[in-house]
């Protein structure tokens, strides 16, 4: 039997984490009898608690027939209704549902490895919508700021705080649901989270891929981070006992296109051709 010494760390990044299950694709079979312990935030949780539901090809064909009357990723014009302006948090929650029913949930609870979850904690000392709109813009301004880091400081620094939960705890699709739209939660898209009794936003504010969740697990010894974006020479591949795959070029799809779902298609393909272009590295870090 293989040693379980690898640890697996899954970036946010909405539509485009689909490139990490092209990836799985491929070489999940190689992966998951070395995995000691799994890190994901955002839309990477739903990626890879999709893969582990067993439900993979069947969830894509539901989220594809749940979006087809989405036309529009943001309207405003809802505000005035009283109403979400973006359709993504209720297909995203019923595609998760999905993934989790007819034993998907049980295949997820059952893995011999924690699958950490991260939520970001809001400042105490700023209320909800004021630490949305700090949040983001320091997300956003760091990437500007700092293009070669992989992960962030700024949420910290601003009061953000880590709390990461393992998926294998939930014991219900909708507590599922509510886990990984907590981890996601990147309003006007999708609300505030709630999980654990606390209102939590997306894991991003903190580390967008949460390699600090599980780098330190003791039987560890090698750790492979699955990014989203393409980022400059030199950030991405060995260093040390940690390798970053990144897409050699930008998705097909945005973070929250919803009304293109071909392009997530093209998504996943991209991954599971590019996971030959990178096997030797991922060969050279099991060995």
């Amino acid at each position: 039997m293989a040693q379980r010494n690898l640890s697996l760390t899954f970036a946010g990044g909405g539509n485009r984490a689909f490139y990490q299950l092209g990836l799985l694709n491929r070489w999940g079979p190689r992966l998951l009898p070395r995995t000691a312990a799994v890190a994901a935030c955002s839309a990477g949780a739903c990626v890879v608690a999709t893969y582990l539901s067993g439900r993979a090809e069947a969830t894509h064909a539901f989220w594809r027939e749940r979006r087809a009357h989405v036309t529009r990723n943001l309207d405003l014009s809802k505000l005035l209704k009283g109403q979400r302006p973006a359709p993504h948090a209720e297909v995203y929650r019923d595609t998760i549902e999905f993934a989790a029913a007819d034993g998907g949930l049980e295949r997820i609870r059952q893995q011999p490895f924690p699958i950490y979850v991260l939520t970001a904690r809001l400042p105490r000392w700023l209320p909800a919508g004021p630490a949305v709109a700090l949040g983001l813009g320091a997300y956003n301004l760091e990437k500007r700021l700092r293009p070669r880091a992989i992960h962030p400081r700024f949420g910290r620094r601003l009061g953000f705080e880590p709390q990461a939960f393992d998926a294998r705890e939930c014991e219900t699709p909708e507590q599922l649901g509510d886990l990984l739209l907590a981890s996601a939660a990147t309003p006007p898209f999708t609300p505030v989270g709630e999980y654990g009794g606390r209102r939590l936003l997306d894991g991003g504010m903190v580390d967008n891929a949460p390699l600090f969740l599980v780098e330190s697990h003791p039987d560890a010894d090698r750790h492979l981070v699955l990014l989203t974006r393409p980022y400059p020479d030199g950030v991405t591949g060995r260093a040390g006992a940690r390798l970053y795959i990144a897409p050699t070029r930008p998705t097909p799809i945005d973070r929250w296109d919803y009304t293109r779902p071909h392009l997530l298609a093209e998504t996943i393909a991209l991954g599971e051709t590019e996971a030959g272009y990178f096997d030797s590295e991922l060969s050279t870090l099991l060995a």
